[in-house]
């Protein structure tokens, strides 16, 4: 079953608020005098024509683990880490049209955390409509749990009743971080059966050993009441140096189009590094 229109817009208010947090509360500008539509955001549906083992594909999603991924995020108390976030704004062909970078250093526990260094350039499109989705929030403020918002409790691609709306490939030789896992990937099938269907794409990559979830890439196109949605967002964990998986990386990109304004594309990267327990 697909998550209920509520759910999907929490998942693109949880985005919006992000991209405001990195923003940091900028004023609203003009919207662009060029016309045009957005670039598709890249290739990441690589299953070939024809089915590949999907049998064997479902047997390591029937056997999947969501512990180490549910809780990732939650982990970042434990532990004092550096995090490196870009946000840019792009034009309808792709290219960088404003950008903000922010190095924070949060301590071990909930505190916010310290900016180290800052940058940017160019003049965002906020405020208006999308910033009265999300209470505004401190630069400074703890990254919140996009692992929740990415992975629904029951998505169709991992749901036995909805599965015959995907394709399913299984890549076998892939290590992350040192650890050999395998990674599925699910593309909804074209016409009847996957028309319906918000996710369009997810590549899943799975510990071989645990079992356990340690990377998900979503491509998500749906309409949620006057919006419009197109994103694809990337979550990639690491070891810590206890062994406990943390978060690594995440990429979020999504055009979000509003009626009476031009469409506005954004992208945040986050990269987490420089763990040190308690």
């Amino acid at each position: 079953m697909q998550p209920a229109p509520s759910k999907r817009a929490r998942f693109l208010h949880i985005i919006v608020g992000g991209w405001l947090l990195a923003l940091g509360g900028l004023g609203c500008t003009s919207p662009p005098e060029h016309g045009g539509t957005y670039a598709a955001f890249g290739a990441l549906d690589t299953i070939e024509a024809t089915d590949t083992p999907r049998d064997s594909a479902l047997a390591v999603l029937a056997r999947l683990d969501r512990t180490a991924f549910d809780s990732a995020f939650a982990r970042l108390d434990a532990y004092a880490v550096t995090r490196d976030v870009r946000t840019e704004q792009l034009d309808t062909t792709g290219a960088t049209t404003a950008y903000r970078t922010r190095t924070l250093r949060y301590p071990p526990g909930t505190g916010p955390g310290t900016i180290q260094q800052a940058d940017s350039a160019g003049r965002f499109q906020a405020g208006g409509f999308l910033a009265r989705l999300t209470p505004s929030q401190s630069p400074r403020a703890r990254p919140g749990n996009l692992a929740g918002q990415a992975l629904a409790d029951q998505p169709a691609y991992l749901a036995p009743r909805t599965q015959e709306a995907y394709r399913y490939a299984l890549r076998r030789d892939s290590l992350l971080d040192g650890t050999p896992t395998h990674v599925v990937e699910a593309k909804v099938r074209s016409g009847e059966r996957g028309a319906d269907r918000s996710i369009r794409y997810a590549r899943l990559t799975v510990d071989r050993a645990s079992h356990e979830l340690v990377g998900l890439t979503t491509t998500r196109a749906s309409r949620i009441l006057l919006f419009r949605e197109r994103s694809q967002i990337t979550l990639r964990l690491r070891r810590a140096p206890d062994e406990t998986w943390v978060p690594h990386l995440t990429r979020v990109r999504a055009v979000v189009d509003v009626p009476l304004r031009a469409p506005r594309q954004f992208r945040t990267v986050s990269a987490y590094r420089g763990y040190a327990a308690r």
